[in-house]
């Protein structure tokens, strides 16, 4: 026969299962989240260059219309990813539709660099040659505020991350800016169309992004080159597979040297068309950086054969002059 305290432990499991079925019956069902009207695909844009943008896909949204949704909820997106993947063409791209000639191209940009500084942000004095009067010239930030678009910050990991705190009361929800160094300034509101796009290759020497900073980013999306796209434009199916075999040794952790992204396919497919393909071979070697090029150039070797990286040779012949 049970004993009490086994008695007592049977019926606190009854007890238990009976209200867990209960529950469960009266639980209504969560209906599956119904996709913003603002996430309908942007289609193919052309940026300020000329050059079009394709869009691409990230995860099941397009990429264009998921900046412009970010951007109307006021949630800050990072790009990172190598050189050239087109991080800043994706950028421009989300918001050329809203380009005001002569005012802005949909979006303010800064480059950063180790050098950037707060005013290089909200702007400075500058003092006109002519008046010799000190007049305020605002900086993108500022800019991108006043014309309510968004903000992008390319190369953010380079900044000195004590810079970047400028940013922080825009991006965390007080959405205001104050500038100490301009007193007749008033503070500055952010308006429903401004928000932070930052962009950044997070291996490059010296990058560093404050977790403060990296927080503030609602979205972290890594870009990586389409090599189907790359066909499309042109690239030779031989580069494509000397990329994606790099690609795939560097995921096994086998190869950590440096991989061609889709500007140097484009240019490697513009030098084969105008000065053939033995000439851009050549210069994409040059292109490697010199701690890599071994490496790369064996594994351009089994495509394109044996070439020397470009160089300047002997003088030109005199029958050629």
């Amino acid at each position: 026969m049970p004993t009490f305290t086994e008695q007592m432990n049977q019926h606190g499991r009854a007890v238990l299962n009976d209200l867990a079925r209960e529950r469960a019956q009266q639980s209504v069902p969560v209906p599956p989240p119904v996709l913003s009207s603002a996430l309908a695909p942007v289609g193919p844009q052309v940026r300020p260059s000329g050059h079009l943008y394709q869009p691409r896909m990230v995860d099941s949204l397009e990429d264009l219309a998921f900046l412009r949704d970010a951007r109307r909820h006021r949630e800050h997106v990072l790009l990172v990813g190598p050189p050239g993947t087109g991080k800043t063409a994706l950028s421009e791209a989300a918001f050329v539709q809203d380009a005001v000639d002569g005012l802005h191209t949909g979006l303010e940009t800064i480059v950063g660099t180790a050098d950037t500084d707060v005013p290089d942000f909200v702007g400075t004095f500058v003092q006109d040659p002519d008046t010799e009067l000190y007049e305020w010239v605002p900086g993108p930030l500022i800019r991108s505020i006043e014309n309510d678009v968004p903000l992008l910050i390319d190369e953010i990991a380079l900044i000195d991350p004590r810079v970047l705190t400028v940013l922080y009361p825009l991006m965390d929800g007080r959405g205001e800016l104050h500038v100490p160094m301009n007193p007749k300034l008033p503070p500055l509101k952010v308006g429903p169309n401004w928000s932070v796009i930052g962009a950044c290759n997070p291996d490059v020497p010296g990058a560093n992004l404050s977790d403060a900073l990296r927080s503030r980013f609602h979205h972290h999306i890594e870009v990586a080159t389409d090599w189907d796209l790359a066909a499309d434009l042109g690239v030779p199916v031989d580069l494509i597979t000397v990329a994606k075999n790099l690609e795939s040794r560097k995921a096994e952790e086998t190869y950590e040297g440096w991989i061609p992204q889709l500007r140097d396919a484009l240019a490697f497919a513009e030098a084969t068309g105008r000065y053939g393909q033995g000439f851009a071979v050549a210069g994409l070697l040059r292109k490697c950086p010199s701690q890599d090029r071994s490496e790369f150039t064996t594994a351009m070797k089994e495509k394109f054969g044996e070439t020397p990286a470009l160089s300047l040779g002997s003088r030109v012949p005199a029958g050629r002059q």
